[in-house]
């Protein structure tokens, strides 16, 4: 299921952040693969960039009382960045001409991907992604120029089922039933027990 939500989100974010949509290019809509531990130049390279990365689980709550069903709760980290070379503050902000997105920057982009995000379940069994925290994670200079990355989390929720085993029905432990009689009411005293033997299936 992880697997399964992380491309669709990646696939919808493709479809959603076009040129005719949202009036500006990104560059790359990816999965994080650690470009800023490894090589951040290759990173604002990059730029404006999207990045999806699982951001982790929480813990499994019981749904009904079988015990074999949980919900879990499970989050989503959508960076976007941007670089500018006229100052960290256009990283962020942008640049218009008139009504026009010369420069986009993160905030623009931060808005668009929520606004694409909201709601969604990409018709997988989960529950519609609703947004959390935003973090900045990068707001610095790297040479000539200045970039900004902020983290927005999204978050849902789906089952997990225990695997049921399949059950061989010519089995031997599967023919025989145990079966205890308890006469007085409220006591665990077994009176008399049985053990009833079932044909196999032809």
């Amino acid at each position: 299921m992880l697997a399964e939500i992380e491309d669709a989100i990646l696939l919808h974010l493709t479809g959603a952040l076009t040129l005719a949509t949202v009036g500006y290019k990104v560059a790359t809509i990816a999965s994080y693969g650690g470009e800023f531990d490894e090589d951040i130049g290759q990173a604002v390279r990059a730029m404006p960039a999207v990045w999806v990365a699982y951001a982790g689980s929480g813990k499994p709550a019981p749904v009904g009382t079988s015990g074999e069903r949980f919900r879990t709760p499970a989050m989503w980290s959508v960076m976007v960045g941007a670089r500018n070379v006229r100052g960290e503050r256009f990283t962020r902000q942008g640049v218009k001409v008139g009504n026009a997105i010369a420069e986009v920057g993160t905030y623009q982009m931060l808005e668009d991907v929520r606004s694409a995000l909201l709601r969604q379940d990409f018709d997988l069994a989960i529950e519609p992604l609703t947004p959390g925290a935003v973090r900045t994670l990068y707001n610095t200079r790297l040479n000539n120029q200045a970039l900004s990355v902020l983290s927005l989390e999204m978050h849902t929720a789906f089952v997990i089922e225990l695997p049921r085993v399949p059950v061989d029905a010519n089995d031997p432990d599967w023919l025989r039933l145990g079966v205890q009689y308890r006469l007085k009411p409220g006591d665990d005293i077994t009176d008399a027990s049985d053990v009833v033997e079932l044909e196999a299936a032809a």
